[in-house]
């Protein structure tokens, strides 16, 4: 039993990469179903945002897992951009990410939303203990770090730096007309940063035109028709996008006639989606500013050079958590060891108050049982305890050795 996961992140992987690997909300359930048929995985969760693509895994072990990997990706070209982990590795990546630490965006707090509805997903289809355990644990060690350090403290997040760039770009956001095109978690975030310094010039668009509407009436906004995007472009300084359309909203050539209309006044273009819904080649034009999730690195960096203490004081929470987690897998994992010891003593413990069954009257022999019992678990205790100690430790060397020590048989699947 293992947890093993692959993926590609900002970290390994440029925006045009990360979009090949990214799955949709929509779509978990499908690609779930196909991972889910390779006879050495026991459950998946799939964790798919505009910064990362990743598949957590529970396995029949680590070995199953290199052979699952490699039929996977072993000839593929872009094998160097995608990370794999096992075991403890792999619990604390969940961690750090649950909690924002591996962000693009250090301590944004939209992450914690995306973990739980991939793992909700993953839900739907199966999942073993192993994962739902872990998740859990992701979820308090996130807690935990909120709690506990100064990254709660101030909340960011991807659209909060966008708006940041918006600012650095045009100062007052009130002379300037705004368009958000999507109606998710992170355009209401946009709007709602965008409302908080004072800009009220802003129009909402999306697919279902009544998440638009209900939006809208919530933050006191206008509502346009995803239809009219194009031959409205021109209206608009300031875009932000975030949406799950597979396909670019915005082209190349509807920007260029946009330009036309405004007689090249500048626009700025702030694209917050993986697959992007800006066709990328509009930046070679003259007068538009594109920006994609990645571009995005001034301002994270200095929200990073900020938060650096606050980062080492969550790793070592995350660390901790993380091993309690490692600790209750491998207890799962060897189970059958502790159980087998404390079955042969007790098996012992029968035999010999059988054999003198014959001696004693039944009030001694109640008597005789409950000493018997007290005496065989005060001598068990010492050796559970340090067999339990040796399976948490996680050195499967030592464990054999204990194993063979006390006669017990290990599980070859484990």
């Amino acid at each position: 039993m293992s947890i093993c996961l692959f993926g590609v992140n900002h970290k390994t992987a440029e925006i045009a990469v990360r979009e090949r690997f990214a799955v949709a909300e929509t779509d978990y359930k499908k690609h779930l179903d196909q991972v889910l048929q390779h006879p050495a995985i026991d459950a998946a969760v799939i964790l798919s945002t505009c910064n990362r693509t990743e598949y957590y895994l529970s396995v029949s072990s680590t070995r199953d897992f290199e052979e699952y990997y490699n039929a996977m990706f072993g000839q593929q070209d872009n094998q160097q951009v995608i990370y794999k982990m096992t075991n403890q590795q792999a619990v604390n990546h969940l961690f750090a990410v649950t909690a924002g630490i591996d962000s693009l965006v250090v301590g944004e707090t939209q992450i914690q939303g995306q973990v739980k509805t991939a793992f909700e997903a993953a839900r739907q289809v199966r999942i073993d203990s192993a994962l739902d355990k872990l998740f859990q644990m992701a979820f308090k060690a996130a807690k935990l770090v909120r709690s506990e350090t100064e990254i709660g403290r101030n909340p960011v997040s991807v659209a909060h730096c966008a708006v940041q760039l918006g600012r650095q770009i045009f100062g007052d956001l009130q002379k300037q007309k705004l368009l958000v095109v999507g109606a998710g978690e992170t355009s209401e975030l946009v709007i709602r940063y965008l409302l908080n310094h004072r800009a009220d010039n802003i129009t909402i668009t999306n697919r279902t035109i009544a998440k638009a509407e209900k939006m809208a009436r919530i933050f006191n906004t206008r509502v346009m028709p995803l239809n009219d995007l194009e031959q409205r472009l021109s209206e608009y300084d300031l875009i932000f996008t975030a949406t799950a359309s597979p396909q670019p909203l915005i082209t190349k050539k509807a920007t260029k006639q946009a330009l036309v209309t405004r007689k090249h006044r500048p626009m700025v273009m702030i694209d917050l989606s993986v697959p992007r819904d800006i066709d990328e080649t509009i930046k070679s034009l003259d007068d538009v500013f594109l920006y994609a999730v990645d571009d995005l690195q001034k301002v994270i960096t200095e929200n990073m050079n900020r938060r650096h203490n606050t980062v080492v004081e969550a790793r070592r929470i995350i660390e901790a958590e993380a091993t309690l987690y490692m600790q209750w897998l491998r207890r799962k994992k060897h189970h059958n060891l502790l159980k087998q010891y404390q079955d042969r003593v007790d098996q012992e413990k029968t035999k010999i108050l059988k054999k003198k069954r014959a001696d004693f009257d039944e009030a001694s022999l109640q008597k005789m049982e409950i000493l018997a019992h007290q005496i065989s678990k005060k001598m068990a205790h010492p050796v559970m305890t340090g067999l339990r100690k040796v399976i948490e430790s996680g050195h499967e060397e030592h464990i054999k050795l204990m194993a063979e020590l006390l006669d017990l048989e290990i599980d070859n699947d484990t």
